[in-house]
């Protein structure tokens, strides 16, 4: 039985790339390494509207959000943390262990942040230093005007902090035109690699706000990242790196504008099928559903947990479902990488089996049938 993925991260891997990784390795200060390096660092700044350099960590997404709490304050640095779902409170809690102070603007889950209600926060607390916000927030599949909110700050000290580590790639990201400080993204999103390299770009003024801190890091150190830069300030993961540079390759060929079409087209059809299912689209505002991964609430009587194991089991699909309080009441279908239509019609058919499994009734083929309208439509 075939193993696919459809989570929002790790991702499928396409061969192309898997076959880069497991190319002759190559010491990391050697000549082929600064070659190699100097075409992924050149590669890497368009992507995030940046024309400053773009630092590769081999750490979790996670790391690059601590790394960004640890350069850019200092214990006792009061800042606002953007939530509206389970990696918003991650960034509340990273502040925490760093002795910051956070503010917390929190919506409900499901829906996008409020750009006023961050800037009626700011005018409670104007002595923040920093705003912590996620772009696309994978546990509900809510996208937030990061755009909006970095506007709110441009004429400001206020460092804007972005994980963008799944949003990157498959929306649009400006960040000097937005006026965004600190963009975090990782491998194993839309550069469709395994988990193992983060990225971050880092302001002006964020550097200046790294001069200031006096909070404590070593391996997470901007200020080394940019003394090695190009190079990489420890050892780096030389193998995701081989094929870091095969996936900017890959995303050439495609073309960003038709990357994010795709993935646009697949947030659709993936809404449709679902709702022809039974499922209940979960974000509310239909103009900030990401086109990362589609969250829906389950039919009545359907336990995701048991669709979840189910699809695992038999169908050798692994799909994600809700995190802390949505856990057995959602699913969340990643289509995010390499995923493409007839992906797509394989997963929505292994969730139609399984629902049929668990006993609930609908007409079969309803979900996989939006698939294809909705492809064929866009296509016409």
């Amino acid at each position: 039985m075939r193993q696919r993925l459809a989570t929002p991260g790790p991702t499928e891997v396409p061969q192309r790339l898997l076959l880069a990784g497991a190319r002759e390795i190559v010491h990391h200060r050697s000549t082929q390494m600064e070659e190699l390096l100097h075409e992924v660092n050149s590669g890497l700044p368009p992507l995030f509207g940046t024309t400053r350099p773009v630092y590769t960590i081999a750490s979790s997404g996670t790391g690059a959000m601590e790394a960004a709490v640890a350069n850019c304050f200092s214990p006792g640095d009061e800042v606002l943390v953007v939530s509206n779902g389970y990696f918003g409170e991650r960034f509340r809690d990273i502040a925490l262990a760093y002795g910051l102070v956070p503010h917390v603007v929190e919506s409900e889950w499901g829906t996008s942040a409020d750009p006023e209600r961050v800037a009626a926060s700011y005018a409670r607390h104007p002595e923040v230093k920093g705003v912590l916000v996620v772009h696309s927030e994978t546990s509900t599949g809510v996208l937030n005007d990061v755009e909006a909110i970095g506007r709110l700050f441009r004429d400001t000290d206020v460092v804007v902090v972005v994980d963008a580590i799944s949003g990157l790639l498959v929306h649009t990201m400006e960040a000097d035109a937005w006026g965004l400080d600190v963009v975090l993204a990782a491998s194993h999103k839309g550069f469709m690699l395994p988990p193992g390299l983060a990225f971050v770009s880092v302001s002006d003024r964020a550097w200046a706000a790294v001069e200031r801190a006096s909070g404590p890091h070593y391996y997470w150190s901007f200020q080394r990242l940019r003394r090695f830069y190009p190079m990489s300030s420890s050892s780096p993961a030389v193998s995701l790196v081989q094929g870091l540079s095969e996936s900017l390759r890959l995303l050439t060929e495609e073309g960003m504008p038709a990357f994010r079409e795709r993935h646009a087209l697949l947030g659709q059809a993936t809404e449709h099928a679902l709702t022809a299912l039974g499922f209940v689209p979960f974000v509310r505002e239909p103009h900030r559903r990401g086109n990362v991964v589609t969250s829906a609430l389950a039919p009545e009587g359907i336990d995701t947990s048991r669709l979840l194991k189910t699809l695992s089991n038999r169908h050798g699909v692994t799909m994600t479902g809700g995190q802390a309080h949505l856990k057995g009441k959602l699913i969340r279908v990643g289509h995010v990488g390499a995923t493409d239509p007839l992906d797509l019609c394989a997963i929505i058919a292994a969730v139609e089996m399984s629902l049929l499994e668990l006993g609930h009734r609908f007409s079969p083929g309803s979900g996989v049938g939006e698939v294809i309208r909705t492809h064929q439509e866009a296509n016409a």
